[in-house]
């Protein structure tokens, strides 16, 4: 009898952790893609990438699909073969103020899964088409407990550039639905002719890129299937050089500095955790 009741409460209790893991909001992308059960981020990229107008799913917010390109605007220079080593830097050096300090618009783990997406979305677009993309991240450097903050937007290739127009900068919609908020929120893609208010892009860290406006800049990129990139040899393509890192990089390595100091003075992190922290900065530089 009193083995009967403990195999009860054991296979009750197993059914409450199962309905809790079920239950709980996913904040951060990606948390689906390591499921043990679940299919490989490049498997299911492939998979997207025959039926891009469909949605890629990343956890619980974030999302790329190709969409009709609007408001009256030109054609773009689609479909274009793209390099994902070349799109990750770019995306990784544009930089933003959102608030009061310069941050970088998309963390680490958004432009790996951007990356990839963006070029298997335009190998396949028309020029009618352009991606459309919501996505979530950290942007700050105190680990779990950092903000997971939006951005939302357009991703399209003209005139030999990538362009990221925006409608949404770290956006605090995840933080709403946390908080109990029970209306979902309204992505807004950004538009060719109105600017978005509430976003201000500031420039690159590295590379070449047009502030066409404060919600859209334009990277430059060569790509793959050119015949410039086609003809190029290693005896005769030119050298490629580094382009100087501006001013808004070093503020951006200062204030973090600074930051992660006062996280220690105050207690909040270990000394262990600071160095360690401030040796990852410093190597950056």
């Amino acid at each position: 009898m009193q083995h009967k009741r403990m195999k009860s409460r054991f296979l009750a209790t197993l059914a409450l952790a199962m309905t809790a893991t079920l239950v709980t909001p996913t904040v951060q992308a990606g948390w689906f893609d390591q499921s043990l059960f679940g299919p490989s981020d490049e498997k299911r990229l492939n998979e997207w990438a025959k039926s891009p107008e469909k949605k890629m799913t990343w956890g619980e917010w974030d999302f790329i699909r190709l969409a009709t390109r609007g408001d009256g605007s030109k054609p773009n220079a689609h479909p274009v073969q793209l390099n994902v080593k070349q799109v990750a830097a770019a995306l990784a050096s544009i930089q933003g103020m959102p608030f009061k300090d310069v941050k970088s618009l998309f963390s680490d783990s958004e432009v790996e899964r951007l990356s990839q997406a963006v070029v298997a979305g335009l190998k396949n677009a028309t020029p009618d088409q352009e991606l459309v993309f919501v996505s979530t991240g950290q942007h700050a450097w105190t680990g779990l407990v950092a903000p997971v903050v939006g951005n939302c937007g357009r991703i399209f290739f003209a005139d030999g550039k990538l362009n990221v127009l925006l409608g949404m900068h770290h956006a605090d919609f995840v933080a709403d639905k946390q908080n109990g908020s029970r209306l979902d929120p309204k992505f807004d893609f950004g538009s060719r002719t109105l600017p978005a208010k509430n976003v201000n892009l500031t420039g690159v860290t590295e590379g070449q890129a047009t502030l066409v406006r404060n919600d859209w800049i334009a990277l430059t990129l060569q790509p793959d299937n050119t015949p410039a990139a086609a003809s190029a040899t290693p005896s005769t393509a030119p050298a490629a050089t580094a382009a100087p890192i501006g001013d808004s990089f070093y503020t951006k390595q200062e204030s973090r500095l600074k930051a992660l100091q006062r996280l220690r003075d105050q207690g909040l992190i270990t000394e262990a955790e600071f160095q360690a922290k401030r040796a990852q900065i410093i190597k950056d530089l």
